[in-house]
């Protein structure tokens, strides 16, 4: 790990942490700026600085080592980690490990027992007077300079310690703390050590407080933390009823069972490390504000899988607080990040790595729902209950478009006017099951036109994402008349709502939140939740929802500010309203930053087009029909596959096909026989044999006259024309997307038909786009009402038949089941339709083949021995 972090030696006396930033920030972006004092507040005059990127702290040594700031020339080195063995040994008499320091404390043990080095009277009745009045006029200066604020402090812990009664062995007071200070300050200065009981005291100038943890070992880590700095103000804690004569003691003894016990200091790295292990998870403290919970995922997977990664947030800046908790599915990996990473330095900063206590779980979060819990509360509930504790892992996406049915029969009764009853009654003309579907078509066409105008990507939902956004939330299944200010005020508790997409019928909406941690907390509230009559389906959307321009969108909203005439900003800024003249030049200046994008996307997008070979971009320039009919004049001959041996196992199939592409070879396809690897089920092992699929006799005849005998890897190739089948990639193609290219064809094929639909309803809903030809629902076998599921639909024209499936491809229910459309070819029957149906369901036939033969002969051979040990055979 490259280091980042840097120590800064020689600076001036009257060095402020101020003027150090702004000495070093030229090099780059300041994780850290720490200057170093002693206990009694004086300056070390050295510094710790902290970079975002090790490529910084680089140019920060190379320009700034040796330079001058004020009069001093300072030194800038890199700061090593803990424990590290290139790390140089201490000299000051400030560091514990230094003989200096072990020198002075010596000194000061045996203080009492060595006579001074000066030379004072010495007779019986005055002694070392002389010495001894030295040292309490020196004292009496001093106190008579601190007794004010020590005064202060005893009347603030006098006033602190009213009213308190009981056991103070696990309670201590904090003194020293600036007027201003908060308890939530106090809690995250003192974290991640929790706290019972805080209570604060204050006057003008200072504050105290009074502080009760629930164990031992959180008062002896809090103690650890006397004569640090809050707020600039240095704090003093110490124990209830202890005076300051005490307070040395203990901290002196405190000192020496660090120092001379490392028993002590063994078993509490032991428990942490068994803690580790129980619970997997690690409390990540002093990181930089700077830090993302992708920056920690990076650092922290390479020690194996992660369960979760939680950056704190603060609310108000949407940054990092400085801590973090990784979970590790293995708590073993957790234990050896924990060794490697502690004490290590990330983005400039020195980590600081705990044992991360045990994730508390609420009763009603818990995805396990008893027999018993089901009995109480009924079947219904406790679906809804499983699915609201599961709402926030699952990530799949079933219908971006779902629009419930009583929403929309209220939409279309809104729309015309009269009342739901009268829309279904029957008339002669639609049934209701008919007339839902077509609302539904008009109501997802409106809703899509207008995300799509919001610059929202629609077929991000249609494919599978590899990656959901953690910020952006699609609400659906809202009732009619739903106001977007309600989905603000219920989605704002719980959070800061950033963006809120919402369409004019209100039935579906995306919600944008501010970060992904309230984001998360808003979607495990609010997922299966009741919001007037109906439960809010809520989905992550994917991470590519917005496209393009949702990483711009953020950020055009100070642009825009920017871009704005003189006059519309001056009048902003002092609070007066637009004029209309001004609204309209402001709508005018977004509406040409609108125009510029879109004709800057289209460059690009031309000089991509530019960019891809002649033919290609031939290609897509030609026609479909053309580009179809050139391919189709194409066809492969019999007799037109070239056999190839003895290729080298290392030859990939890149390799052997430019081995007949660079020689101008016009051929279809080249494959090289591959098998499973044992070793590795993921990688294949060649066979040392290919084919060539070329599109004339003659053209294979030719490579294997020309190419006989040639090297390929070492290997000398041996070509023969091959007797198996013509392989033409074409004939069975994947069923994907491209499939539902209309080309000519005026023939749609319908699946996933209710059985309860008949041929009149399906030719009422699709009439609606034009006129139909013909329409047929195959039927069972042996049944006259019953169909099979699906069925076709042919128009009189090409337009007509597009229209109808655009409408209808999107999300349209008929009777509660969603009609999935493709392009039917115009030579497609019904036996072809079985074929495939069956093909699709029934799996593997030669499979079930093969077992119905081994069920049979292993019949016949029971049938046989019970033949054989028959006692009328043996009587015969």
């Amino acid at each position: 790990m490259e280091n980042s972090r840097l120590i800064v030696k020689g600076l001036p006396s009257n060095c402020t942490e101020k003027s150090l930033q702004q000495f070093f920030k030229k090099f780059g972006a300041m994780t850290d700026c720490t200057l170093k004092y002693t206990k009694e507040g004086k300056f070390r005059k050295f510094a710790f600085i902290g970079f975002d990127n090790a490529a910084s702290a680089s140019k920060a040594i190379a320009e700034g080592n040796n330079s001058f700031m004020q009069s001093s020339k300072i030194q800038i080195e890199i700061c090593h980690p803990f424990g590290d063995a290139n790390k140089p040994r201490a000299w000051s008499k400030f560091a514990k490990d230094s003989s200096a320091y072990k020198r002075s404390h010596g000194d000061e043990a045996t203080s009492d027992t060595k006579p001074s080095g000066r030379k004072q009277p010495t007779n019986a009745s005055t002694g070392n007077m002389s010495f001894t009045i030295g040292i309490d006029q020196l004292a009496s200066t001093i106190t008579s300079e601190e007794s004010p604020k020590t005064n202060e402090n005893n009347k603030l812990e006098e006033e602190l310690l009213e009213g308190i009664t009981g056991d103070t062995s696990l309670s201590l007071i904090l003194s020293g703390l600036p007027s201003s200070i908060k308890q939530k300050n106090i809690k995250e200065w003192l974290a991640p050590i929790r706290i019972k009981a805080l209570k604060i005291v204050r006057d003008d100038e200072i504050a105290a407080a009074f502080v009760s943890f629930n164990r031992v070992p959180d008062v002896r880590r809090a103690l650890q933390m006397d004569g640090s700095f809050l707020g600039g103000f240095k704090v003093f804690v110490k124990k209830v009823n202890e005076s300051d004569g005490e307070k040395e003691a203990s901290t002196k003894s405190s000192n020496e069972e660090e120092q001379f016990n490392p028993d002590e200091v063994q078993k509490e790295e032991d428990a942490i490390r068994d803690t580790i292990l129980e619970t997997g998870r690690l409390f990540v403290r002093n990181l930089p504000f700077v830090t993302t919970e992708d920056d920690l995922r990076f650092l922290f997977k390479k020690y194996g899988e992660l369960a979760d990664v939680q950056v704190i947030i603060d609310k108000k800046t949407g940054k990092c607080k400085g801590f973090a908790i990784v979970e590790f599915i293995f708590p073993e990996n957790a234990v050896a990040a924990y060794s490697e990473l502690d004490g290590s330095i990330f983005k400039g900063r020195m980590l600081h790595i705990i044992a991360g206590n045990e994730k508390r779980e609420n009763k009603d979060d818990k995805n396990e729902v008893t027999s018993e819990d089901e009995a109480k509360i009924g079947y219904k509930a406790a679906k809804e209950k499983k699915l609201k504790a599961t709402s926030g892992v699952a990530s799949h996406s079933w219908n971006a478009l779902f629009l419930g049915p009583n929403a929309i029969a209220d939409s279309l009764a809104e729309k015309l006017g009269k009342e739901k009853r009268e829309i279904f009654d029957p008339d002669g003309k639609q049934t209701a099951g008919v007339k839902l579907a077509l609302a539904e078509t008009s109501l997802v066409q409106e809703t899509r036109n207008f995300l799509i105008e919001n610059g929202v990507q629609i077929d991000a939902f249609s494919r599978p994402a590899a990656k959901r956004s953690d910020k952006v939330i699609l609400v659906k299944n809202l009732p009619l008349g739903t106001q977007a200010d309600e989905l603000e005020r219920m989605f704002s508790r719980h959070g800061g709502c950033e963006k809120i997409i919402f369409p004019e019928r209100g039935i579906s909406a995306l919600i944008v939140m501010g970060n992904k941690v309230d984001a998360k907390k808003v979607f495990q509230s609010l997922a299966y939740s009741r919001f007037r009559t109906k439960p809010l389906f809520l989905e992550w959307a994917p991470g590519d929802v917005f496209g393009e321009k949702m990483k711009t969108e953020s950020s055009t909203v100070n642009e825009d500010i920017k871009e704005e005439p003189e006059q519309t900003k001056d009048r902003k800024r002092r609070g007066e309203e637009l004029t209309e003249e001004d609204k309209k030049e402001l709508r005018k200046s977004k509406r040409l930053r609108k125009l510029e994008e879109a004709a800057k996307q289209d460059d690009e997008a031309m000089e991509e087009t530019k960019e891809t070979s002649s033919t290609n971009y031939e290609t897509h320039l030609m026609p479909k029909e053309e580009v179809a009919e050139e391919q189709d004049e194409r066809e492969i001959e019999p007799d037109s596959t070239v056999f190839v041996k003895n290729l080298s196992f290392d030859t990939t199939d890149a390799q052997f096909e430019n081995f007949f592409k660079k020689r101008g070879m016009k051929y279809q396809s080249t494959q090289i026989s591959k098998k499973l690897n044992p070793a590795d089920p993921f990688k294949k092992l060649s066979m040392g044999f290919g084919f060539v699929q070329f599109y004339t006799k003659t053209d294979a005849e030719n490579a294997v006259k020309e190419l006989q005998g040639h090297l390929l890897n070492g290997h000398a190739l041996e070509l023969k024309i091959s007797n198996r089948e013509v392989h033409n990639e074409r004939g069975k193609p994947r069923k994907d997307v491209e499939n539902t290219e209309q080309k000519k064809s005026t023939k749609i094929l319908v699946r996933n038909l209710p059985f309860q639909a008949s041929v009149k309803e399906i030719e009422e809903l699709f009439a609606t786009f034009g006129e139909i030809k013909t329409v047929r629902i195959p039927k069972k076998m042996g049944t006259r009402d019953q169909h099979r599921g699906f069925g076709f639909v042919e128009f009189m024209s090409v337009g007509e038949a597009k229209r109808a499936f655009e409408s209808l491809v999107h999300s349209t229910h008929l009777y509660g089941r969603r009609l999935v459309l493709e392009w039917a070819k115009d030579d497609d029957t019904v036996e072809e339709m079985r074929t495939k149906t069956s093909t699709r369901y029934s799996g593997n036939v030669g499979a079930k083949k093969r077992v119905k033969k081994r069920i049979d002969d292993l019949q016949a051979e029971i049938f046989a021995a019970g033949n054989v040990g028959d006692p009328e055979d043996d009587e015969e």
